[in-house]
């Protein structure tokens, strides 16, 4: 089969399975369109024109929402020239790549039909035992650097490449290292602390507070990562419930990474639903007391002090 969909936000994912592709048809020319501003047509068209340096070649269509319910700012898809060429293909190799389908549109069943379907992300921790090149890189050491890059699989292997150029004469990667090279972000930071707070660790959770402020973060910006932060907390646990417990779905709903919403709601179980409803509150308080004029830093100590 010469056609493929790949779905997936991962760029590490996209980016390593069309490299596969690409490899094991040993293919030297690919072409690319984005689908947002680019028509489907002239995508067909390049399949359905001979390549002039090898057998065959392939052609990405980026961003194919047209195969989604998304609302993006796209062009408008006129899908007659793509069905009518699945239902008689080239040799060349037809790669789409989207977020998301919508399984009830007819283009997307025919499309699923007649391609390889790619809907699993890669999983990262083989991706980095993978890219190792002879570095020693223990599971524990591989799930923390997971973990302190909050999950971003773009990060992680910037921050591997990093670490591989610090370790270049042992070539043994150790926790000590990623916490002496690999910077923190101050949304990664941020959500360290929303998670201490979380987990009613209140030593963490002021120490990592004074360590933004020291660095010379916005109050108001925390506080407004706080207040993001739990409402989605709160709004997750009641969707949760009405959507039978099934994670995926309901972070889909509030636009929130899966891997992301489900460390917060796994934090959340420290609280029930009224302690979470009443510190949303609270942290609201803080934000109006602090545009009223009272000291940002005592509002905020004092929020962390009562967690």
């Amino acid at each position: 089969m010469n056609n493929y969909l790949i779905i997936s936000s991962d760029e590490i994912t996209i980016s390593l399975t069309i490299d596969k592709i690409i490899k094991d048809n040993s293919i030297t020319e690919v072409i690319k369109y984005d689908l947002v501003s680019s028509p489907l047509d002239k995508l067909i068209e390049d399949l359905d024109t001979f390549s002039l340096f090898s057998n065959k070649k392939v052609v990405i269509g980026y961003n194919a929402y047209f195969l989604s319910s998304t609302k993006a700012k796209t062009i408008e898809q006129d899908t007659t020239s793509l069905e009518k060429y699945l239902s008689n293909p080239s040799e060349n190799i037809l790669i789409l790549v989207t977020e998301k389908v919508d399984n009830k549109k007819k283009i997307t069943k025919l499309i699923t039909e007649k391609s390889k379907v790619i809907s699993s992300d890669i999983k990262i921790e083989d991706v980095i035992k993978n890219n190792l090149d002879g570095y020693k890189m223990d599971n524990y050491t591989i799930s923390y650097l997971v973990n302190y890059c909050n999950n971003d699989n773009s990060k992680i292997m910037n921050e591997l490449n990093k670490l591989k150029s610090y370790k270049l004469e042992d070539k043994i990667i150790l926790k000590e290292d990623i916490d002496n090279i690999v910077m923190k972000s101050f949304s990664d930071n941020v959500f360290s602390l929303i998670d201490a707070i979380a987990k009613r660790n209140k030593v963490k959770a002021y120490s990592l507070y004074q360590e933004l402020i020291n660095n010379g973060e916005d109050i108001n910006k925390i506080v407004a990562l706080l207040e993001d932060q739990y409402r989605m907390m709160y709004n997750g646990r009641l969707l949760l419930k009405d959507y039978n417990n099934n994670y995926d779905q309901v972070a889909e709903l509030l636009g929130i990474h899966p891997f992301r919403f489900r460390k917060a709601i796994e934090a959340s179980f420290n609280y029930s639903l009224d302690d979470l409803f009443n510190f949303l509150k609270r942290i609201c308080d803080v934000e109006i007391s602090i545009k009223t004029g009272m000291d940002p830093d005592i509002s905020l100590t004092s929020l962390i002090c009562n967690i």
